[in-house]
């Protein structure tokens, strides 16, 4: 249970201080020229604390399935992706660079795509919690695109 905690927390923090080095996020996303379908500030505010917990889960679930030939692979995979997550609103956000952030961001996109596909070898769980966020990321991919290319 305890680890359960510490991954569902750890992830969480992660994403906070990935976000507290991006700089003041909601006043630099309110200036920019959005693509359509675009949401609104606070709905980042609640989805990325709900795909953290999931994404916790699915590590816990990663690390306490049985040992495979591919689960030490699957580890790494998900440690990579998640330092990709981790840089993409600082390159985005802090440094503007929006055609930078569509590179990381098609990157993070086929590490999790991997993932996922090494997570249900390994744990159906693992993987089916790492589809939300999976979704969301090819969104906000579009997102990236469009704002690379209005602004």
């Amino acid at each position: 249970m305890l680890l359960l905690i510490i991954s569902i927390v750890g992830i969480n923090l992660i994403g906070g201080l990935s976000a507290v080095f991006a700089g003041d996020i909601a006043s630099k996303y309110a200036q920019l020229t959005k693509p359509p379908l675009s949401p609104p500030p606070p709905t980042f505010g609640i989805v990325w604390p709900i795909l953290y917990c999931l994404i916790g889960i699915s590590l816990y679930f990663l690390i306490t399935s049985r040992s495979t030939s591919i689960k030490k692979t699957a580890l790494i995979l998900f440690t990579v992706q998640l330092f990709v997550n981790f840089i993409w609103s600082i390159i985005f956000f802090a440094g503007n660079a929006f055609w930078f952030g569509f590179i990381v961001i098609i990157v993070l996109d086929i590490l999790v795509g991997y993932l996922i596909i090494y997570a249900y070898q390994i744990n159906k769980y693992a993987a089916c919690l790492l589809v939300p966020y999976f979704i969301w990321i090819l969104f906000a991919t579009y997102l990236t695109l469009g704002t690379a290319i209005l602004n």
